[in-house]
């Protein structure tokens, strides 16, 4: 709570920065003031309704409620029978259906729809400029979700799962290239995001391509400041490249017992693991007199505790590497990206108001339209709920045994059938998706 506070303080600093030092203040009053007085009416009634329809959730939130109360499996039998919304809601839609519908097990059902996202997110760079103007007078609802950078990231995450766990490698790779593009467009934003990063490194190690791999462990080793749950694939990759003194470097970080013999095993294990709630949205406002009113939304907790998998004993085993992610450290990075922003506009949107108010000459009329300005400001609050508050990339590395595997610390252990034996030609991958409240 005290952070959430830290997080409101910072925003309303930047906010009075912003509305006293901006000169989109006098341009916007200028050119609003400019259109003709019935236009500004006409507009001004057809997106209240226009607003009012979109604040409509309907069976999303029924899948929502669904997923979280009784099972990702009768979420999907919500959304199955829902018509794909078209506009405002579209991106959502998709985002929320191929994470239900990746937890139900139908991997390639939640392919499909994700793949739909991606294709929308591309398209939506094209800003539709007239929903952009009539936000200016009314709310955020009115535009399309574009979603958070983070949430676009964990598009690709959730993909190159999906392939992964379908035998597709070389789709996961695509998707893996894809995320590392939004990483380099939006560090400060998507940085915090390890498990995705150590996800897009094993795509480029499963195909064999081992200097990809090498330079996105190293990465990652960076981001965690820690290398020690990837040390092992360090000393590996280094190894082969011939990077001696790297391998010497990364050795330090094995754990006890590990000798460098035993960290190139013929097989593993890896579990992608999804616990808990992710944060969700909530309404802040400043009002200032008479009658101006900013909104903005913040990430509120729905995930007050945190227990990390952990491995049972495995005869033969090298010791198992977990890589965790939290979702709601990520989100409120990536909201915090977006915050000049956001700030801008509501700047622009007062001003706007502040214009259309001024020249309506009935001082009664001018009353109900301020009033109505005030009501219709709402900040959008909308974002991917069916998201985890924590990922978690679990690696156990096997012998060519059977070895059955049990996860700890968790609010129910779960155990994983035995892994296949090692094919003739190379080592194995089995991987499993698991999700726990």
């Amino acid at each position: 709570m005290d952070g959430q506070r830290g997080n409101r303080a910072g925003i309303f600093k930047t906010l009075y920065r912003v509305v006293a030092g901006s000169q989109f203040m006098g341009d916007m009053t200028r050119s609003v003031s400019e259109m003709p007085l019935i236009k500004r009416w006409w507009l001004l009634f057809c997106l209240i309704g226009a607003a009012a329809t979109g604040c409509a959730a309907g069976k999303l939130n029924s899948a929502r409620d669904a997923f979280y109360t009784s099972s990702p499996e009768q979420a999907a039998t919500v959304l199955s029978e829902t018509q794909t919304p078209s506009g405002r809601n579209e991106l959502l839609f998709y985002m929320e259906k191929g994470t239900i519908l990746h937890h139900s097990g139908d991997y390639q059902g939640s392919t499909e729809v994700l793949l739909k996202a991606t294709a929308l997110m591309e398209a939506q760079d094209i800003i539709s400029a007239s929903r952009q103007g009539a936000s200016l007078v009314t709310t955020e609802w009115l535009t399309d979700y574009k979603g958070e950078y983070a949430e676009r990231l964990l598009v690709h995450t959730y993909l190159m799962m999906n392939f992964l766990l379908m035998g597709k490698p070389e789709s996961a790779l695509v998707e893996a290239k894809q995320a590392l593009e939004i990483f380099d467009k939006y560090p400060d934003a998507c940085d915090n995001d390890i498990f995705t990063r150590a996800l897009i490194a094993h795509c480029f190690e499963v195909l064999g391509e081992i200097n990809g791999a090498y330079i996105e462990y190293k990465n990652l080793a960076q981001l965690m400041g820690d290398p020690t749950p990837v040390a092992g694939k360090l000393c590996e990759l280094a190894g082969r490249l011939g990077f001696y003194d790297d391998v010497a470097r990364y050795s330090a970080y094995l754990p006890p017992g590990m000798a460098k013999e035993t960290v190139d095993p013929c097989g593993e294990i890896v579990v992608f693991c999804s616990q808990g709630r992710a944060p969700v949205k909530i309404p802040h406002d400043i009002v200032l007199p008479p009658s101006i009113r900013f909104s903005f939304s913040t990430y509120e907790s729905r995930h007050s505790r945190f227990r990390p998998p952990a491995v049972g004993p495995l005869a033969g085993s090298a010791g198992a590497a977990i890589i965790t992610t939290d979702v709601e450290k990520l989100l409120n990075a990536s909201l915090k990206e977006r915050l000049a922003q956001i700030l801008l506009k509501e700047t622009a949107r007062v001003a706007a108001k502040e214009a259309i108010a001024h020249n309506i000459e009935n001082n009664d009329a001018e009353l109900l339209v301020r009033a109505i300005f005030f009501l219709l400001e709402m900040p959008d609050t909308r974002c991917w709920q069916t998201l985890p508050a924590y990922f978690s990339l679990v690696r156990v590395p096997v012998s060519n045994k059977d070895h059955p595997i049990r996860l700890r610390g968790i609010p129910s252990a779960v155990s994983l059938p035995e892994t296949c034996k090692t094919p003739a030609g190379g080592a194995f991958y089995q991987y499993f998706s698991i999700r726990t409240p």
